[in-house]
């Protein structure tokens, strides 16, 4: 069975904007499939169509749901549909899940350090973390704490979308405040 995890987040600029990042993983072979800077919905429809035609198409496609990426899910959704592909159903084990969020924060902790201030900053360090060495749950940040998936890891922005809040057990260590300079 081939899943596809999106992990949608916002990163904020070094100058107080934002844009968002999609990252497209594979279960369970437990791979970042590609990503992209999301600047209009079609840039993540994009993504999905190249990603389908590289590698066919996911028997789930999964999604961390927040009302503030609903444009880029749905475009995403629409993406594999048109490609032809069947309606991808299923669920993920909750261990894929906990390696899709910290894969996905791992790449957001990653772009924050690089301190982007513009849009093609963020596309060159997101690039820079692709193509680094093995991101796998044995690549971790040492920087950890329990009941947290990373201690710097920036959250999503709206209510009920830090990706701890959807840990499937009791490691669900809430909303984490954003940085004092975030608007």
């Amino acid at each position: 069975m081939t899943a596809w995890q999106l992990y949608p987040n916002h990163i904020w600029l070094a100058n107080g904007g934002h844009t968002l990042v999609l990252l497209v993983m594979e279960i369970p072979d437990r791979r970042v499939l590609g990503a992209t800077v999301v600047e209009t919905p079609g840039d993540a429809a994009a993504l999905m169509a190249r990603l389908v035609d590289a590698h066919g198409c996911p028997e789930t496609l999964r999604s961390i749901w927040d009302p503030m990426f609903e444009d880029l899910n749905a475009a995403a959704r629409e993406a594999v549909r048109q490609a032809g592909c069947a309606k991808p159903a299923g669920q993920l084990e909750p261990d894929d899940f906990i390696w899709a969020l910290e894969t996905g924060n791992a790449a957001t902790h990653a772009i924050h350090r690089a301190n982007p201030s513009t849009v093609n900053e963020v596309a060159t360090a997101l690039a820079t973390w692709l193509a680094a060495p093995a991101r796998t749950s044995d690549a971790r940040d040492a920087d950890r704490r329990p009941g947290s998936l990373t201690r710097d890891a920036h959250p999503c922005e709206g209510p009920g979308s830090d990706p701890q809040d959807l840990l499937p057990d009791g490691r669900a260590g809430g909303s984490r405040t954003p940085p004092p300079n975030a608007p």
